[in-house]
């Protein structure tokens, strides 16, 4: 299924049942992630939830920084998910 049509099907159900919950965003891409986190982040609003922190982007291989950033994204999204 894509991303897309699970958005779709899954947008008005879970519309009112996840206001107010806390989202992290990875993005990988080859040369631009820029379209990519907008439309995530714009279903983000529609749904009211809380970003925890900046989206962590990468274009082409990825590099030690890259994954200690993603672990970082990893951790903070666990933490926000502590009652």
């Amino acid at each position: 299924m894509s991303f897309a049509l699970f958005c779709d099907q899954a947008y008005y159900p879970c519309l009112e049942a996840t206001i107010g919950r806390p989202y992290a965003l990875y993005v990988h891409g080859g040369s631009d992630t820029t379209g990519a986190v907008r439309s995530v982040e714009t279903i983000a609003t529609g749904l009211k939830w809380k970003r925890l922190q900046d989206p962590v982007t990468v274009t082409g291989t990825l590099d030690a920084k890259d994954r200690e950033a993603c672990w970082e994204l990893g951790a903070t999204a666990a933490a926000g998910l502590m009652p």
